[in-house]
């Protein structure tokens, strides 16, 4: 199939959203983003380009996102933005110019002025879904053109030492006097989460669509924020568990979000008594699971 007329033709923008696209579609089937300096340095690395300012890359950014949108009307079948993968080295997430991209796609969620954490919800959430998106292959293919050769070096992380998760089971026993308290001071100190959002007392033992429970949950009309407790007692089996466990309701949290029509400005956070150790901080990095260390007064 003949490539879509914003792709077409002999223009910086034009040449530029060429060889940008297959990079793009490496970074969505290998899960990250690119930033506009790595995205430079690529297409430099791969002589497909010189150095320019990087803000310009928004043009064949936006180049491809209208690509898609041609395509998408022409097959009917949705694509995620796929443009949305090239982000702000500070922010983390897209520029602005990638709003009506994020708003197409996300139209039944977006509002007409959300504030930037919204923003940054939006955006983690439509690039979720290009990571989900199953035919990019399909699309370099009726476009005419060759997956990438090689890796990115810049987003290829080093080889991680074996660190298999510890599969030991759940405790059955009942909950221990040490987690009770902690929860409650949790619950009474959403302080402590140093979030921009002015939440209130949390909310304990919350009953999830799944029947799953979380110990706290902070709920408010910009964003929820869902709360993993491990005492003092914790060892670190049981630290680990609650990573995973933040992995888990963080993503229910943003499902139950979008099926009520809201913006999935949801995030998890591990509260713990006790430092983790190297290892699980690398796992806890790995996912974006935030680890806060409590320090609270004990009668």
């Amino acid at each position: 199939m003949p490539l879509p007329e914003e792709l077409q033709g002999s223009s910086w923008t034009r040449q530029t959203a060429r060889n940008m696209l297959p990079l793009l579609v490496w970074c969505a089937k290998n899960g990250v983003p690119i930033t506009y300096g790595q995205l430079d340095i690529e297409l430099q690395r791969r002589q497909l380009g010189h150095h320019v300012n990087v803000v310009v890359y928004g043009h064949p950014a936006g180049a491809i996102g209208d690509a898609l949108l041609a395509t998408e009307q022409e097959i009917g079948e949705r694509i995620p933005p796929l443009n949305s993968l090239v982000i702000n080295a500070k922010t983390g997430i897209p520029g602005s110019g990638c709003d009506y991209y994020l708003k197409h796609y996300l139209a039944e969620t977006v509002l007409d002025k959300p504030t930037a954490e919204q923003r940054k919800a939006m955006a983690l959430d439509t690039m979720e879904e290009v990571w989900r998106y199953q035919g990019w292959d399909e699309l370099l293919e009726r476009y005419g053109m060759r997956p990438i050769q090689g890796n990115i070096p810049s987003l290829t992380r080093a080889p991680r030492k074996n660190n298999a998760p510890s599969k030991g089971g759940w405790s059955n026993e009942p909950e221990s006097e040490e987690h009770r308290l902690l929860k409650e001071w949790v619950a009474l100190n959403p302080k402590i989460l140093k979030s921009k959002i002015p939440f209130r007392e949390g909310k304990q033992e919350l009953l999830y669509a799944s029947a799953d429970k979380v110990d706290v949950m902070f709920e408010h009309d910009e964003g929820c924020i869902a709360v993993e407790v491990k005492s003092i007692r914790s060892n670190n089996q049981d630290l680990e568990r609650g990573i995973y466990q933040c992995v888990k309701y963080q993503a229910l949290l943003r499902a139950e979000l979008k099926a009520r029509g809201q913006i999935p400005n949801g995030t998890s956070v591990l509260v713990t008594e006790n430092e983790l150790p190297q290892n699980l901080i690398e796992l806890a990095d790995l996912f974006g699971i935030r680890v806060i260390v409590a320090v609270r007064t004990r009668a």
